[in-house]
């Protein structure tokens, strides 16, 4: 594990790099550069990501081929981390590729999409000690013709509404405070969109929080589709039991030496919610992910929690109709 200087320096050498359609391989310094080169599917994905990057910028405005510029090189910076992290770091770096590819696309990491496809929007400020420092990247469509449409502009001008540019009044610190909001389309089809809103707040505090909230669009209503529009009861509670049994073996995974009993009722009473709330959905087109943010079924430093199920497999628990891929 690195320092926190170090990764710190690591970001600001990637960040004051200028972002460009695609990196030479025989140039590749990071652990990062020399994954993607090495592997031809990722180093594929960052050619498609490099082409994207210079479609969606002939496609902006001036003020906001500026912002994509910023926030592409803040997302360089953040594909850097993945030699941090545990596990597979080509896989990291692929499945973030394809997240940023998606965004920049307008495409979605699953289904056929929908037309015309919606176009990123950035606000991007860098923070100081009196003002946060801001990383929005949210989808809209240009011009929105159908309910559905409307409703997905209508979150992102949401999320664009709540972010403050001007001076915090917060304390003085050595932490920045910040806001990040990231939108990645995991399921589009002109029936369903599933949006999946990542985001991280540091509001002066101890630590800065972060979660996930996903909105899944009736594209024909407009309206956001509930757990009731999917699910019997029944159903919801064989999911509930399905997930309980994910989150279980990997609580023992993170705290081998934890009492499951311990805190049981409270854990289990926060599964049963997030199964009948579908802001907790990122629904696929082979997988359906349930998303636990920090503090919901444990301690802080465990972070985040998931319960994934194939998709074929919660359509046939589902009711007769029910808008799923």
């Amino acid at each position: 594990m690195r320092s926190a200087s170090a990764v710190t320096a690591l970001a600001v050498m990637v960040l004051t790099a200028v972002p460009a359609a695609a990196f030479d391989c025989a140039k590749a310094s990071t652990a990062v550069e020399k994954a993607i080169c090495a592997d031809p599917a990722a180093k594929r994905l960052d050619d498609e990501l490099g082409a994207a990057f210079t479609a969606a910028k002939a496609k902006l405005a001036p003020p906001q081929q500026k912002m994509l510029a910023q926030s592409q090189k803040r997302w360089i910076a953040r594909r850097e981390l993945c030699s941090q992290m545990e596990g597979d770091l080509t896989s990291c770096v692929k499945e973030r590729t394809a997240e940023r590819l998606a965004l920049l696309s307008g495409e979605p990491l699953s289904g056929p999409g929908v037309t015309p496809a919606p176009v990123p929007e950035f606000l991007v400020q860098d923070g100081t000690q009196t003002q946060y420092d801001i990383d929005i990247a949210v989808l809209r469509v240009a011009a929105p013709a159908t309910p559905g449409e409307q409703t997905l502009n209508r979150i992102a001008d949401e999320v664009l509404k709540a972010v403050t540019l001007g001076p915090h009044g917060g304390p003085e610190q050595s932490a920045i405070m910040a806001r990040e909001d990231r939108f990645t389309m995991s399921y589009a089809s002109p029936a369903l969109i599933s949006v999946r809103q990542d985001f991280y707040a540091n509001e002066g505090g101890a630590h800065g929080n972060y979660g996930t909230l996903n909105h899944n669009i009736d594209m024909a209503s407009g309206r956001l589709i509930t757990a009731a529009d999917l699910l019997p009861e029944p159903s919801a509670a064989i999911m509930t039991l399905w997930c309980k049994s994910q989150i279980d073996a990997e609580k023992l995974k993170r705290v081998p030496d934890l009492d499951l009993a311990e805190g049981a009722a409270e854990r289990d009473q926060a599964i049963a919610a997030a199964i009948r709330d579908l802001s907790r959905w990122s629904i696929g087109e082979q997988e359906i992910v349930v998303s636990f943010d920090p503090y919901v079924l444990g301690a802080y430093a465990e972070g985040t929690y998931q319960c994934r199920f194939p998709t074929a497999g919660v359509k046939q628990l589902a009711n007769a109709g029910a808008l799923l891929p």
